[in-house]
């Protein structure tokens, strides 16, 4: 099989890694999963989809509970023995066939063994080594499996790495025989030519093309905010579209140009796009959007930081602010009413309902968006919220502790529905349970909001009750 970088693979490759990257950031690993899955079964040339999915798997690992791997392991017993059977005729399939289980719980050594065979057997070093590097992850001690690994590195390209395993392999595990010291004689020599840069051209150029697609997926994950790294993007995305016209290098162009902070080039590269495209894209609108707002965005930062060389500054200001907040409500409905079964849409637009004061209508697409597993958290701290501007407090409680009791990781998501929980509390009159919130937020973030403020109030409030 034929590495391909992201670059290389079709548009809906790098849609998909891109919504992934949300979702995963937004600690919605399930999503995440699920949006790759079906990708990489189709693409498992691509190798920074099997690097990511691992990745979201170990991530929703550290939030499943034991149940889930005995499930999983149950379940192996009987579909490991056919998937290697599938390995000898059709590895590829046998690589799929993988995937679903690995989604479910990703701690499965069977599956995870057999998709590092049908990998070999596919000639598909990049997703055996990711495999492999799970299982010696979870399961560590096993010198056959490091030796596997090590040896799936180095057909991957990544010599450094498996040095590194070698070295771990006779320190820690003490295998010292004459064929091990050899094989560490062998790994050394590889990572000195990775190191000395001295791979034949074919080699050199591959490695090339991964670092600039780790630069541009760092691109698409928003991870990246340096200009330059940025204007190296833009010389090559540049020069590839002299050579032949392409949407999804317009895209990366646009892409590139947003991080350099050249906002009416991103703007028109999209506009570009979105004419080519023909059909409206929610994502590709999205991003228009955001070109644009920053445009007019540089242009207030530039009258306010130099009033006197503009006429009427707070006039054009003030004009330029409403027309970024007619735009952005305007796209926002118009997406909703385009697309009304995208959950993300609808959210998107309760919340600028909410922002604009629009609580009855932001409290009814609430309503309707929580019954998504995805946004249900965050629908349900908006409600409470909701409900805090109505004065209904006792329903609001009830919102923010529902949302609170599904949120494991305590992130600015669940500092934030906390916040609002101990608000709520307050006002009901549950002093108690509201300073247990607002502790547990300190204990992460000490200057959060006014927290402090509202523990110091609430102390003094019942050592006055404990006087009297």
């Amino acid at each position: 099989m034929e590495r391909k970088t992201v670059s290389q693979a079709q548009i809906y490759v790098r849609d998909a890694l891109s919504r992934a990257a949300r979702y995963a950031a937004a600690r919605d690993f399930e999503s995440a999963i699920r949006t790759l899955v079906p990708v990489i079964c189709k693409n498992p040339e691509v190798a920074m989809l099997f690097d990511k999915l691992r990745e979201y798997e170990l991530g929703k690992l550290r939030i499943q509970g034991g149940g889930a791997r005995f499930l999983a392991g149950l379940g192996a017993v009987f579909k490991a023995p056919i998937i290697r059977m599938v390995a000898m005729a059709d590895p590829v399939r046998a690589m799929a066939m993988c995937e679903s289980s690995l989604a479910f719980c990703v701690d499965n050594p069977l599956i995870l063994g057999a998709l590092a065979g049908a990998a070999r057997s596919a000639e598909a070093p990049w997703a055996e080594a990711t495999a492999l590097g799970v299982l010696c992850k979870l399961h560590p001690g096993n010198a056959a499996r490091m030796k596997q690994l090590a040896e799936a590195m180095q057909r991957n390209g990544q010599a450094l790495d498996a040095l590194k395993i070698q070295h771990e392999m006779v320190s820690k595990l003490q295998v010292k025989t004459l064929a091990d010291k050899s094989e560490l004689r062998s790994a050394m020599a590889l990572a000195s030519i990775e190191r000395g840069k001295f791979n034949d051209r074919k080699s050199g150029k591959a490695n090339t093309a991964d670092a600039e697609d780790a630069v541009i997926q760092q691109l698409l994950d928003g991870t990246i905010h340096d200009a330059a790294q940025a204007q190296l993007l833009i010389d090559r995305f540049t020069a590839e579209l002299k050579k032949k016209d392409s949407i999804d290098m317009r895209r990366k162009l646009a892409d590139a140009y947003m991080v350099a902070g050249r906002y009416e080039e991103a703007l028109q590269e999209y506009r570009n796009v979105a004419e080519k495209v023909g059909v409206t894209d929610p994502v590709l609108d999205k991003h228009i959007e955001k070109a644009y707002l920053a445009q007019l965005g540089e242009a207030v930062k530039q009258l306010r930081a130099h009033p006197e060389s503009y006429e009427s500054p707070e006039e054009q200001i003030a004009e330029l602010e409403k027309e970024m907040a007619d735009y952005r409500w305007r796209h926002t409905v118009r997406r909703a009413e385009m697309f009304p079964n995208d959950m993300q849409l609808q959210f998107d637009l309760g919340e600028l309902q909410f922002e604009r004061g629009m609580i009855d209508d932001a409290e009814r697409t609430f309503t309707a968006v929580s019954d998504n597993p995805q946004k249900r958290r965050g629908s349900l701290v908006y409600l409470g919220r909701c409900a805090l501007l109505k004065n209904d407090a006792p329903k609001a409680v009830e919102m923010l502790q529902t949302a609170v009791k599904d949120m494991a990781r305590l992130d600015k998501y669940k500092r934030e529905a906390l916040y609002y929980l101990g608000n709520a509390q307050e006002l009901v009159g549950d002093a108690a349970a509201a300073l247990e919130c607002y502790r547990t937020i300190s204990a992460s973030m000490s200057d959060y909001r006014d927290v402090s403020q509202r523990v110091a109030r609430l102390r003094e409030t019942a050592q006055q009750t404990e006087m009297h």
